[in-house]
């Protein structure tokens, strides 16, 4: 990678990135994005209820699938189902009259007492045990099952664009944690560019002190200008590992090879005339409002007749009774006339709740447009900013060279020299710090406008 480092030179402040067309994000940026998608928790929930809305979508299309069951049931009645005593007297008379026709006895006469007459058989007897195949098949939902897949379809782009939000959240916290990275790290080049001036100022104040041209004080106050240099490369050092720590957690790449990474700051460019385009969490509230729509047709399609096939098949026929089929098979109708306005109340509430959805989409609306003339506002005054900022850093190094002049000629402290040097410090950390702010309001307005993951995808 290139090293931010390299474009820095003692005899020469001026910073490259000022001069570079930005990108809202680098290839470095763009892995971290995506190890971070990997592992955030967020959006695998999502991925999960989306194959749950999957598997929804699924069941609802095989509700015109047949069912066929198999049913095994014993019963025990306590006596046998018999014909009433009369009735019974009946058939074995009638029995009998047959058998003399048959044999050619006379009606009036008795029966030979070797004839005996088979006994009525009961029309149910008391153990019972039926094996049955059953089987149904909707025809006609009454469109409560195309409804119910519209509503989840809708209910599955909703998710969509609630990923889409969550790809952006986490898109920031990724830029912000290595923007933040690489201002440290220019820092550190500010730093060390110091260190080496202090150097080179030691070396002459040496050479002053032997001749007798300076004092050890000025030696002492140079050491004391290092000590704090010293002392802001810890701070730095203890804030990049911070900083690794926050990439760990979001990406799962180990902090030290974030540590190794030189990320730099470069400002960053935006087309401000592109219109706002519709965010993700409006188009999330659109798509759930779809959904409350079709719920609301399919809550009441419960007064439409619904339509189905039925049948049933006795595999076993041993304990049937006189009166029950092998097998039957039908059609049946379902008309919920009247179902003491259940179905009426749910869908009244499930419209109650679709436009407490739209008052929430136009309220959002309006926050969205008016936060995101804000962050153009915001981005402008950056953009202005980074400007003065490189003015003010041009007018530091100026007169840090012109004062080092003076002291090089006696004509000036070396507290005056060291002060100067601090500017220049302070003067090219705050052109960082406003690249920073720059890229912050960059990646805001973009967030906001809804063209943040374009070049992601």
């Amino acid at each position: 990678m290139f090293s931010f480092r390299q474009t820095i030179v003692i005899t020469g402040l001026m910073l490259a990135p000022f001069f570079l067309k930005g990108q809202l994000f680098n290839q470095e940026t763009k892995e971290l994005f995506l190890k971070a998608a990997e592992k955030n928790d967020t959006l695998q929930i999502y991925e999960i209820r989306k194959q749950q809305s999957n598997i929804e979508i699924t069941n609802a299309k095989y509700s015109f699938l047949p069912r066929v069951s198999f049913n095994a049931t014993y019963t025990r009645l306590n006596d046998d189902i018999v014909f009433p005593a009369n009735l019974q007297q009946l058939l074995l008379g009638s029995q009998a009259l047959l058998i003399k026709e048959k044999i050619g006895v006379p009606f009036n006469t008795a029966l030979p007492s070797t004839i005996a007459l088979q006994q009525v058989s009961p029309i149910q007897q008391k153990d019972i045990l039926k094996t049955t195949v059953n089987g149904q098949m909707l025809l006609f939902s009454g469109f409560k099952v195309s409804n119910g897949i519209k509503a989840l379809k809708h209910q599955q782009k909703s998710l969509d664009y609630l990923t889409d939000k969550q790809n952006t959240k986490l898109f920031l916290e990724i830029s912000d944690v290595y923007d933040k990275t690489a201002l440290l790290h220019a820092s550190d080049v500010i730093i060390s560019s110091s260190e080496k001036i202090l150097d080179e100022q030691t070396r002459f104040v040496e050479g002053a002190i032997k001749n007798g041209l300076a004092t050890p004080l000025e030696r002492k106050r140079i050491e004391l200008a290092k000590q704090k240099l010293i002392l802001k490369k810890v701070e730095n050092e203890s804030a990049k590992r911070l900083l690794s720590y926050k990439m760990n957690q979001l990406t799962g790449i180990p902090s030290e090879d974030f540590m190794q990474l030189e990320p730099q700051l470069v400002q960053a460019l935006i087309d401000t005339a592109v219109r706002m385009e519709v965010r993700p969490e409006i188009k999330a509230l659109n798509e759930g409002i779809s959904a409350l729509r079709y719920k609301e047709k399919a809550e009441l399609t419960d007064y439409i007749p619904k339509v189905a096939l039925f049948g049933q098949y006795e595999t076993r026929k041993k304990d049937l009774s006189l009166f029950d089929p092998k097998w039957y098979a039908g059609v049946r109708l379902q008309w919920n006339v009247f179902d003491g306005l259940t179905a009426k109340n749910n869908a009244k509430k499930i419209a109650l709740e679709r436009k407490s959805l739209e008052v929430q989409k136009k309220s959002a609306a309006e926050l969205f447009e008016l936060g995101y003339k804000k962050a153009l506002e915001d981005y402008r005054v950056a953009s202005q900013k980074i400007i003065l900022k490189k003015t003010e850093a041009d007018l530091a190094r100026s007169t840090y060279e012109f004062v080092s002049k003076q002291y090089l000629n006696g004509l000036t402290t070396i507290t005056e020299l060291l002060n100067a040097l601090t500017d220049v410090e302070k003067a090219r950390f705050e052109m960082q710090q406003s690249i920073y702010e720059q890229r912050k309001a960059a990646l805001q307005a973009a967030e906001i406008n809804g063209t943040l993951l374009k070049d992601l995808k």
